[in-house]
């Protein structure tokens, strides 16, 4: 929670539109570095992780974006209760897309259009209520808004997937 907070006092709201200052990191790297992170909280967490066999270097605050996809990770395992192993794969298209997709118990078609909204108290009341819950996604969303990006979640029958996209100029 204190790193959520701390990664939102790094972006920068003058004016209408929150920015963050970017430079061009290598997408390898900054991959390692939040799963590495990521495996030291959740050892028992497998993730299948697959990324664009060429280098690139993309345009972004290296610590938001660790920061964002360890907190997609982590909901994989905290709130979607992941049966299978989490599948981390990017996508090299107009821009980077990022997907985390976990194989657990899916997200409610209510808590969609607001789950980026953070915790709010029309929350549907599910079992998988903890503290904090929310505010996670909320504070990835301003991440990647502030990055340009999109960032979105899909239902499948056996879960769901986060994604988001960062441009690449």
């Amino acid at each position: 929670m204190v790193e959520n907070l701390l990664s939102v006092t790094k972006i920068d709201q003058t004016g209408k539109k929150a920015t963050v200052k970017k430079q061009p990191e290598p997408l390898e790297e900054v991959v390692s570095e939040a799963l590495v992170r990521f495996q030291k909280r959740y050892p028992d967490s497998p993730v299948n992780v697959s990324i664009p066999e060429e280098f690139l270097m993309i345009p972004m605050d290296a610590t938001l974006i660790e920061q964002v996809i360890i907190n997609l990770l982590e909901n994989a395992v905290v709130h979607g209760k992941s049966q299978k192993p989490i599948d981390f794969y990017i996508e090299k298209k107009e821009d980077i897309i990022f997907h985390i997709r976990d194989y657990g118990k899916g997200i409610p078609k209510e808590r969609i259009p607001s789950i980026f909204d953070g915790f709010s108290a029309t929350h549907t009341g599910h079992n998988d209520t903890h503290k904090g819950m929310g505010i996670g996604l909320s504070i990835c969303k301003s991440i990647i808004l502030a990055h340009q990006g999109t960032i979105d979640v899909i239902c499948h029958e056996n879960g769901s997937e986060f994604l988001f996209r960062l441009p690449l100029a």
